[in-house]
This record gives C-alpha cells, sequence and structure tokens, in this order.
C-alpha cells in the first residue's frame, strides 16, 4: 500500500476548487417548506432545498450543511449513475436486436433485469459465435480514468471543519497514488496520451501482441504495435503528460488514486467530504472494441457484428459507471455510518435540521441500494464480454 504525504495550501487551492459542499440555496426537490417534506421516492431526494440552506454561522452548523449537501450530491450521482447503465444495456440490447419491450424498464430493480438480459444475451452470442470455431474473437479496451481532485476536498474541509488551518491541509493518499500535471522534475512515471508505438508501459489498446493484460481486456504490458491510450514510461526528469509519483514544485490539479486522509479534519466532515468528493469525481471514457482473427462463416460474421456493435455501443459507458460506484459504494457506507453521530449538532442546529437528518438517512440508504445493483450489474456485463471472448 502506498502512502504519500504532500501539504497542500488552501489559499491556492480554492480558487480552482469545485464545488464540494456549502448550502446552495436551491435544489432538485425544488419548494420552499419544512426541513424534510418531499416524496422521497427513487430519483429524487426526501428532502427539499431548505435542508441545503444556511443553518447558522457554528461549528455545528457548518458540519450539519456539509452532510446535507453531501448527501445531496451523492444520491444525485447514484441515480444519475444508475440512469447511464440502464441507457447503455438498453444500447447494447438494441444493437443484440433484442425485443424492445425487453428493455423498457426504470428504478433499481428495472435496471437489474434490462442489464442481465443484455448479459445473457451476451453470453449466448458468444457461445453460438464460438461453436466449431478456428478463429479468434478478441475484446480490446483502453479504460477510463475518474479523477477524485484534492482541490474540491480541500474546499469541502475549509468549509465544514471550523478547525482546519485556512493556509494550509497536510493531505495524504493512501490505496493509490498521488497523479498530476508537473511544471518541474517529476520522479517516478510519466504517462502520454498516444496513438502510435510506445516504448513503456501501454495501458489501453494494443493494435498487436500485448505481454500483459488487465482484468478488463486492456493492455497492461509491452505492445508491439500501436498502443491508444497511455504510454507509461519511468522518469526523472520534466513530464509533458501526467506525472505518477513526486513533484519537485507544487502539483498543478492533483489527484489521488486511492483514497485521502486528512491528519487535521474531524472523522465527520471526512465522511462528508470524501462522499461529496466522490459524487462529483471527474470521468473520462475510456474505448471498447471487438477484434476477429481468421475466417469465420457467414453466420459467424452475422453474429460478430451484433457483438461488436453491441460492445462499441456500450461497453465502455459500463466501464466508467463501474469505476464511479466503485468509489461511491465505499465512501457512502461511510457517510451512513457517520450520519448516526449527528445527533449532538442537530441539536445545537434546531428542530429542522432533526426532520433533514432523517430524509438524509432514508436517501443515503436508497442511493446505496442503487449503487450496490450498479456495482454488481456492471462487473457482470463486462465479465460476460471479456471472459466469453477469451
Amino acid at each position: 500500500m502506498t502512502r504519500i504525504h504532500r501539504v497542500l495550501a488552501i489559499g491556492a487551492l480554492l480558487a480552482l476548487a469545485l464545488p464540494a459542499c456549502g448550502p446552495i440555496a436551491r435544489g432538485r426537490g425544488g419548494g420552499g417548506g419544512g426541513g424534510g417534506g418531499g416524496g422521497g421516492g427513487e430519483g429524487e431526494a426526501a428532502f427539499t432545498s431548505r435542508c441545503r440552506g444556511d443553518f447558522g454561522a457554528t461549528a455545528a452548523a457548518a458540519e450539519f450543511e456539509a452532510f446535507m449537501d453531501a448527501t445531496w450530491r451523492f444520491h444525485n450521482a447514484a441515480m444519475e449513475t444508475q440512469n447511464t447503465l440502464l441507457e447503455a444495456c438498453q444500447a447494447m440490447g438494441r444493437e443484440l436486436e433484442m425485443p424492445a419491450a425487453s428493455l423498457q424498464a426504470s428504478g433499481v430493480e428495472g435496471t437489474r433485469t434490462v442489464c442481465n438480459a443484455v448479459r445473457d444475451t451476451l453470453r449466448a452470442e458468444w457461445a453460438a459465435i464460438g461453436e466449431g470455431s478456428d478463429y479468434q474473437v478478441e475484446v480490446r479496451s483502453r479504460p477510463p480514468r475518474c479523477e477524485a481532485r484534492f482541490e474540491a476536498y480541500a474546499d469541502c474541509a475549509a468549509r465544514c471543519d471550523v478547525e482546519v488551518t485556512p493556509a494550509q491541509l497536510e493531505m495524504s493518499c493512501t490505496g493509490g497514488e498521488i497523479r498530476g500535471q508537473c511544471s518541474a522534475s517529476c520522479s517516478g512515471r510519466c504517462a502520454v496520451d498516444v496513438t502510435a508505438q510506445c516504448s513503456g508501459v501501454c495501458e489501453g489498446i494494443c493494435e498487436g501482441n500485448c505481454t500483459a493484460r488487465a482484468a478488463d481486456g486492456s493492455c497492461a504490458g509491452q505492445c508491439d504495435g500501436t498502443c491508444r491510450g497511455q504510454c507509461v514510461t519511468d522518469v526523472s526528469a520534466s513530464c509533458s503528460g501526467e506525472c505518477r509519483g513526486s513533484c519537485s514544485v507544487e502539483w498543478e490539479r492533483p489527484y489521488c488514486t486511492g483514497t485521502y486522509e486528512p491528519g487535521s479534519v474531524n472523522a465527520d466532515c471526512h465522511a462528508a467530504c470524501e462522499a461529496s468528493v466522490d459524487a462529483s469525481v471527474e470521468c473520462t471514457p475510456g474505448e471498447a472494441e471487438v477484434a476477429v482473427s481468421g475466417g469465420p462463416d457467414a453466420e459467424a460474421q452475422a453474429r460478430i457484428a451484433k457483438v461488436r456493435a453491441a460492445v462499441a455501443a456500450g461497453l465502455a459507458t459500463i466501464a466508467t459507471v463501474r469505476e464511479r460506484v466503485a468509489r461511491l459504494r465505499e465512501s457512502g457506507a461511510t457517510l451512513s455510518r457517520r450520519i448516526q453521530s449527528l445527533p449532538e449538532a442537530i441539536r445545537e442546529v434546531g428542530v429542522g435540521a432533526a426532520a433533514c437528518s432523517a430524509g438524509a438517512a432514508s436517501d443515503i440508504a436508497t442511493s446505496l441500494s442503487s449503487v450496490s445493483m450498479s456495482f454488481e450489474v456492471s462487473v457482470s456485463v463486462s465479465a460476460s464480454v471479456s471472459a466469453s471472448a477469451g
């Protein structure tokens, strides 16, 4: 496990910050009214916009506002990701020529049903393609890149925890590494986007032989042909791409591939800020395609054409969903546990906070159910493509 410490100046970060936490006047729930109203249906937050408002200038109020905003963002991210997953499965199903009625659904269980049907259809197509064949079908992919930015976390922490020193915040990246742009000397590895030959490790699609592959089918080794993705080489000098390791000057737009461990932020604010940042993570989609070698007959060619179109239509999106919800389910579980420690803050903030807290707990439970389904289904569909093509 890698543990890297870096002192980040909050003053500089806030100028670049994403809107991670803090009171917002109105939300998707609309309407005024009391602190915990709203229908609470799936896809709709159970509490009104007032729960993301200004509860005062005290430390308890700042912490409570951060929790409400984090819950709102987490809920929205869970529902948005669920809808993206459903749309990707529907797009794949249409390319597989599945009946339109079998692709109509909504909600957590509807999404699960549609995606599982697409998974089973893909498995059946792969089985039929492979019968008596003397050719090979390979799925090539370039994984998505999802980045949870330091500046977003720093902004949230400064708003939530009054004990955080405005001038600096000591952060560490646990279970991963710091990456970002480095304007001076980079020590570690340098990753450059390419569509060319790569003298280092190719992370993405290798149009040729790849010496090692990741679980998702992407190349993670030497490529003897064209690399489409990132070419990663060892470096102890300037890096024109993404620096992975350490930078001799202050990082530009740094992010952590693991989790943040800020020593000076209290546990409740850390839970809220981690969930908020994970909900706002920036993802660059990857690619996925099917490559065929050999001479399949006409029937197999027709099936391969359907599978190829299905993979192109949705597999890269599903990989992005998998990456996002892998982060969300961890930070969401922490948010759910820490919200139980809010009663003291609620008593100080006022009676309206109690209703908001109850609504937030309900939303987190709904969101976690959605996130759990999205993770399981995205893994299952991806595996049905990669394993069957091998």
